[in-house]
């Protein structure tokens, strides 16, 4: 049991030398051997290659996807306005089945009914 007065496992705050100092130059390592230095260059300046080759193809992959998005929207507008025309058209058709609407047209563009009498009234203006 520890006591308070004992001086057992006390941590001291102040620096005791317990061993002589090593001079800063001592603790470099050894250079490494010539091969070992050629052998990561290689390895660092194909792991550069192959990070920048990385890189440019997300980039150009990216812009690829951006093309393509914009050229999609660009057909989804085209679609809508298609789809407009094609309700149109199919109301067109519908009218045109109607037997008033095509004697309407008739009398617009000048026919009637057999002795019926057509005014002209574009040429009194």
């Amino acid at each position: 049991m520890n006591y308070r007065g004992s001086k057992e496992n006390v941590v001291s705050l102040h620096s005791t030398p317990s061993a002589p100092s090593t001079p800063p130059s001592s603790s470099r390592r050894p250079p490494l051997p010539r091969r070992v230095r050629l052998r990561r260059r290689i390895w660092l300046v194909l792991m550069l290659i192959f990070f920048l080759w990385s890189g440019s193809e997300w980039i150009i992959q990216t812009q690829a996807v951006h093309s393509k998005e914009a050229a999609l929207a660009e057909k989804r507008r085209e679609l809508d306005s298609l789809e407009k025309e094609r309700k149109g058209l199919k109301q067109e058709i519908r009218r045109l089945q109607d037997e008033d609407y095509l004697f309407e047209l008739a009398r617009k563009m000048g026919y009637g009914k057999p002795g019926e009498e057509i005014l002209d009234v574009s040429d009194l203006q």
